[in-house]
């Protein structure tokens, strides 16, 4: 019966896990946006609008996106790379003008950390799970058996009960 009640356990704790990594993995639905192979849009969606907080280029309706996606379109009809835009856009406006903040420096500690942390969290789980179901092994062990005399006093009141 513990041995059943433990596999559950497991199995429970694996479900869970597996939901919890789907959860996090999952991506939400898309809205429909413009054609993807259109490189301007595709260059927007890696750049912040510069007047609304988070939102990217591509996104957002404002007059400033738009002269900054009339910005792309140029540097692209005059031969530059998407790099090469991006890398105008970041040196004229901070790296905070990426969607994505650069995996480097001080930064790169700050995208490893959450990876570390969620290994370090499903090991520790791995190992709670193992000590849940190992069986409890204790010192003290129960024997019908019946107890050796070994005192002469004991003994002969032993046998003065049996003669009764």
């Amino acid at each position: 019966m513990r041995h059943t009640s433990a596999w559950m356990r497991v199995r429970i704790g694996f479900f869970v896990a597996a939901f919890m990594l789907f959860a996090i993995v999952a991506n939400t639905a898309l809205a429909q946006a413009p054609d993807p192979s259109d490189q301007v849009h595709t260059i927007a969606k890696l750049l912040n609008c510069p007047t609304c907080g988070g939102r990217n280029l591509a996104d957002c309706p404002t007059d400033t996106c738009t002269q900054w996606k009339q910005e792309i379109r140029s540097q692209l009809d005059a031969g530059k790379t998407q790099t090469e835009v991006i890398d105008y856009f970041k040196t004229r406006f901070g790296p905070t003008v990426l969607q994505e903040p650069p995996k480097e420096g001080v930064i790169l500690l700050l995208w490893v950390t959450p990876v570390v942390i969620l290994i370090a969290i499903l090991i520790a789980g791995v190992i709670v799970l193992k000590r849940i179901s190992m069986p409890r092994q204790t010192g003290a062990t129960i024997t019908t058996a019946v107890p050796q005399v070994a005192d002469s006093y004991a003994a002969r009141i032993e046998e003065e009960v049996n003669k009764s």
